[in-house]
């Protein structure tokens, strides 16, 4: 099931993602399920927006044993400009695996991790890579530096699924996240499980699984564009500011 959230008339509103359409819900799924309003409106006419807002944290995987925390104010959207900071003269971004979770974890094992996750979805991770010896916090930190999106599928399949990424027309990246032992399901629940070890997991949580692959450097004007099969395509312009 493909999840948005979107911007209408006004309104942040949640929907079910059907064809061309969206199935308005009636709140958030994570919390209130999926119940419908009984309304459809056209995709054409939303903006969709990142498909979560983290509640408490961002994690941030670096090694199966390692982890960098990001706040919830790097997160934006599907056609959210990626600002570049002036403390950085070289910014990378790499195409991940987002996972989120959709109940409390804390001290989950591997074979129940699965049953806390809520979907996934894409992230373009931006870093300051010039700032990551002096703080490797920091150079991930800035505002604007996760896009997520465009929404989340709950019943993904990482198996033979290409994750694919553009700078331009350029590609930077491209993995079969089936044959990533990174993004594997079990890596992927095992991930779930040393998180939930270190400190309780919360409904909109988010874990980037990665792969952890070759990133890339952008600069002004570009378009950085992630794609992962069956969830769909991250558009995100680079600016910086005069």
């Amino acid at each position: 099931m493909k999840i948005a959230r979107y911007s209408y008339q006004g309104a942040i509103a949640f929907g079910i993602v059907d064809d061309d359409e969206l199935v308005v819900l009636t709140s958030d799924p994570m919390f209130a399920g999926f119940d419908t309003t009984g309304d459809r409106v056209a995709l054409a006419d939303v903006k969709l927006l990142a498909p979560v807002i983290p509640r408490s944290k961002i994690v941030a995987v670096v090694s199966s044993e390692a982890f960098v925390l990001r706040p919830n104010t790097a997160v934006v959207g599907p056609g959210d400009a990626i600002v570049l900071p002036s403390a950085s003269d070289r910014v990378e971004v790499d195409g991940q695996l987002a996972i989120i979770i959709g109940k409390i974890a804390k001290n989950v094992s591997v074979a129940h991790a699965p049953g806390r996750v809520f979907g996934y979805t894409v992230a373009t991770v931006v870093t300051a890579a010039d700032l990551t010896e002096v703080s490797a916090t920091r150079a991930g930190a800035f505002d604007t530096f996760l896009p997520l999106g465009p929404i989340i599928e709950t019943e993904f399949d990482e198996a033979a699924t290409p994750l694919r990424g553009l700078i331009n027309d350029e590609e930077f990246q491209a993995v079969d996240l089936g044959d990533d032992d990174r993004t594997t399901e079990e890596t992927v629940s095992a991930l779930v499980a040393f998180a939930s070890s270190v400190f309780t997991l919360l409904p909109g949580d988010v874990i980037l699984a990665g792969p952890l692959d070759t990133p890339a450097a952008v600069v002004d004007g570009d378009t950085v564009t992630v794609s992962i099969a069956g969830i769909g395509a991250l558009v995100n312009p680079v600016v910086r500011p005069a």
